[in-house]
C-alpha cells in the first residue's frame, strides 16, 4: 500500500513539475510569523497546549480536484481550509512538505463518496468560500463553513482531568442572487418560509429520513427534495 502511494505521490510531483509554471503562480508559501502551526494543523489533529483540534475546516486534509482561474484542472491534490483568512492550503510533495496557499483558482470539488463543491461567492460584502450546495437558474444555495474555539466552562481543580480550548464547527446557510443573500435558517420557521407550500411534505420527508436541517448534507437533501 505505501509502495502504491509513493508512486502515486511521485507522479503528481513529476505533474507539478511539467505544469510548474501555471501552478506556480497559483501558489505561495504559507509560513506565517504568528503563532499558529499551520503545517502541523493542515496534516491532523493539532494538539497544543490547552487546545484541541484545528482551526481549519477539515480535521485531516482532504483530496480533492482543483480548478485554476485559467482552466487547468488538477487532480487528488490534499487541500484544507482555513475559514478565517477565506484561504485554501494544498500539499503536493507528500505529508513533510510544506503547505502552500492556493490562489487563483475557481472551483474545488472533494473526493469522496458524496462530493462537496467548494467556490468563492460574494457573501456578507466580501468573497466567501462556501459550499455549493444547489444552483438553479440565478439562484446558488451554500453553506458557509467556520470555525470557533470554545473554552472550558468549569474551573479547574484537583478533581478534574486537563481541560482544553476546543475548535467547533458552525454552518449557516444562504440563497445567493447576484449581489443579493439571504440567510436560511435551519430552524422549523425557516424551513416553512423556504418550503411555501410544500412545507407539509417536507415536514413528513425530514421526519422519514431522519434529516438533521442544520447539517450541510441533510440541507442539500432538504433543497434538492424541494426544488428538483
Amino acid at each position: 500500500m505505501r509502495g502504491k502511494m509513493n508512486k502515486g505521490l511521485g507522479v503528481l510531483i513529476m505533474i507539478f513539475v511539467t505544469m510548474g509554471t501555471a501552478w506556480t503562480q497559483s501558489v505561495t508559501s504559507m509560513n506565517r510569523n504568528n503563532d499558529l502551526d499551520y503545517g502541523r494543523a493542515f496534516r491532523f489533529n493539532a494538539k497544543s497546549d490547552g487546545v484541541k483540534g484545528t482551526p481549519f475546516l477539515y480535521e485531516e486534509p482532504m483530496s480533492a480536484k482543483i480548478a485554476l482561474a485559467n482552466g487547468k484542472i488538477y487532480e487528488n491534490i490534499p487541500f484544507n481550509i482555513y475559514p478565517e483568512n477565506e484561504e485554501v492550503f494544498i500539499q503536493t510533495g507528500g505529508e513533510d512538505s510544506e503547505p502552500l496557499i492556493l490562489k487563483n483558482w475557481d472551483w474545488l470539488q472533494t473526493l469522496e463518496e458524496q462530493p462537496k463543491l467548494f467556490r468563492l461567492e460574494y457573501l456578507e460584502g466580501k468573497q466567501r468560500i462556501v459550499e455549493i450546495l444547489y444552483e438553479k437558474d440565478r439562484d446558488k444555495f451554500v453553506a458557509l463553513h467556520s470555525k470557533y474555539l470554545v473554552k472550558p466552562t468549569t474551573l479547574k481543580d484537583g478533581y478534574t482531568g486537563p481541560q482544553y480550548d476546543v475548535y467547533k464547527n458552525n454552518v449557516r446557510f444562504y440563497k445567493i442572487n447576484g449581489l443579493k443573500s439571504t440567510e436560511i435558517k435551519p430552524n422549523n420557521a425557516g424551513m416553512k418560509e423556504l418550503a411555501q407550500d410544500q412545507y407539509s411534505q417536507l415536514r413528513n420527508f425530514i421526519k422519514e429520513e431522519k434529516l438533521k436541517p442544520e447539517q450541510a448534507q441533510d440541507m442539500k437533501r432538504i433543497l434538492e427534495f424541494l426544488m428538483d
